[in-house]
């Protein structure tokens, strides 16, 4: 055998061998992710914000349509604090017809 035919030889072995080492690596990858897949399922999902308030975009910028209960499932939005929430209420956003935020804010006229 020549020498070019010796070095062709062992760079199909190293090849061979490389192959062989990402059949691995890739194996050890899907199992990680199986692994990381069933932890993320056991975590409960983050608790709801108290309050939210949803905006709706304008020609002048984002406004106020409505401030919901945290858990309210007829609107999104910013996560806000309970004073804020009272706040935007005060300052004339409605509050969401559903939830009613304003009976558990104690703000009922």
């Amino acid at each position: 055998m020549s020498g070019l035919e010796a070095r062709l030889e062992s760079w199909r072995a190293v090849l061979a061998w490389l192959g062989w080492q990402q059949k691995l690596a890739e194996r050890a990858i899907t199992a990680l992710e199986a692994e990381l897949a069933t932890e993320a399922a056991r975590r409960p999902p983050p608790a709801p914000p108290e309050w939210k308030v949803e905006s709706i975009r304008t020609g002048a910028g984002l406004r106020g349509l409505f401030v919901h209960v945290g858990d309210c499932a007829m609107g999104g939005g910013k996560p806000i604090g309970r004073e804020a929430a009272r706040r935007t209420l005060a300052e004339g956003i409605d509050p969401c017809p559903y939830c009613s935020p304003e009976n558990l804010l104690g703000m009922t006229s």
